[in-house]
């Protein structure tokens, strides 16, 4: 019972936290990239290629400051305790978010760059909750609790997206570009109350000194656990390629297709719901039967090839079909490979190995994404998903074919 206890209150508090960083996403590209848009704040005399770069760098500033500081915030969690960081990380969301909001009525770009570092830097809640939940499971467990927070993270891709392109659209007076960070400033001050009271504490408490060389040297030491270095590698390149899809598909969509904010929220609705769908309802069913190590090259591959194949149709039905194939595979994709480093380390090491592995994965997300905004500049918004598609497609191949 203490167990459901603890995943229900993890599964409400990510939603809670992947809401606030979703509900940017239909919206930020429109200060950068879309000058008929009201919201648009690029300043006089900077191209259009200059706000893709921009917007490349607003979004890996981000996973940057998770990359920095989510190992120490784990260091942190394992002598303080899980829960005194998940309130620390909900609280920097709901400061960043409200400067954020700032920004925007400043129109002042800087000001949404401090937002999104202290956001980054205060990121830890996603890590910290997978190591709450390797506390409490068992190895037969593991997958399906890993499952059920994959889950809240799809249904927060649902929600944030969709709030923040309806609460921004101009279907009502009060609607606003700053509406949904205040939006989403409360939810989170309602998920600090809710955790406080309700989440209970899995942590060792150990007796040590924070390390705060600890985003270098955790890397070093991750990489050394046994059997994990190959799915380390993974693990990267396929959140890089992510990265270069997540930051340009709504750039990608409007251009394209004209979407609006609200028709970009949509989209992301229709990809939580799928997301939701393969990790509660196919998880359970495929991984019964095959093991992760044999499933995971397979939609590993699958993921990239319908990231590859969205570029090329001209009208938006087979673009969607792409869509939904992708979809579907990326939601096993991400559960194999939490569930196998989780499972390949000891439980000695359980900690080191889902630190390291969330370190990979925000420096993956960062450099990328900065990345993909010189890609768009030099070419089109459509280069970034097609190198997304060829990244993937290539890891899975390598992983495969190699020991």
């Amino acid at each position: 019972m203490e167990s459901s206890k603890t995943l229900r209150t993890l599964f409400l508090t990510v939603i809670a936290e992947v809401i606030s960083f979703g509900i940017l996403i239909p919206i930020v590209p429109l200060f950068f990239t879309e000058p008929s848009s009201s919201y648009f704040l690029l300043p006089e005399g900077l191209s259009i290629n200059m706000g893709y770069i921009l917007l490349g760098l607003l979004i890996g500033l981000y996973p940057l400051g998770q990359f920095i500081a989510t190992p120490i915030l784990g260091e942190v969690s394992d002598i303080y305790g899980r829960k005194t960081v998940i309130q620390l990380s909900i609280t920097g969301t709901v400061i960043s978010t409200l400067i954020f909001a700032y920004g925007i009525i400043a129109a002042s770009i800087p000001i949404l760059f401090l937002s999104r570092i202290i956001n980054g830097l205060t990121g830890g809640l996603i890590s910290v909750a997978q190591a709450t939940i390797a506390d409490v499971s068992s190895k037969d467990e593991k997958s399906k609790n890993f499952g059920l927070i994959g889950a809240a993270f799809g249904t927060g891709f649902i929600l944030g997206p969709f709030l923040g392109g309806l609460l921004s659209s101009d279907l009502h007076p009060w609607f606003s570009a700053t509406l949904p960070f205040y939006f989403a400033a409360t939810l989170s001050t309602a998920s600090l109350i809710y955790s406080r009271y309700k989440l209970d504490e899995t942590s060792p408490m150990e007796e040590k000194k924070i390390n705060w060389k600890k985003p270098l040297t955790q890397l070093k030491k991750g990489f050394q656990i046994p059997g994990l270095k190959k799915l380390f590698g993974v693990n990267f390149f396929y959140f890089s390629g992510f990265a270069f899809f997540t930051t340009f598909i709504p750039v990608y969509l409007v251009q394209k297709f004209n979407f609006t904010q609200f028709n970009t929220g949509n989209f992301f609705l229709y990809i939580g719901i799928l997301v939701i769908f393969g990790q509660t309802i196919l998880v359970p069913k495929i991984f019964a039967k095959y093991p992760e190590e044999k499933v995971m090259p397979i939609t590993l591959f699958l993921t990239g090839l319908f990231i590859f194949l969205q570029p090329i149709p001209q009208s938006l039905i087979p673009f969607m079909a792409a869509v939904t194939l992708f979809s579907v595979n990326n939601s096993l994709t991400q559960i194999a490979l939490n569930t196998l480093v989780s499972n390949n380390a000891s439980e000695k090491d359980q900690g080191l190995a889902l630190g390291t592995n969330q370190s990979v994965r925000a420096l993956a997300n960062a450099i990328p994404s900065m990345i993909s905004g010189i890609a768009a500049a030099l070419f089109t918004p459509a280069m970034p998903l097609t190198v997304a598609g060829i990244l993937i497609m290539a890891t899975a191949t390598i992983y495969r074919y190699t020991n």
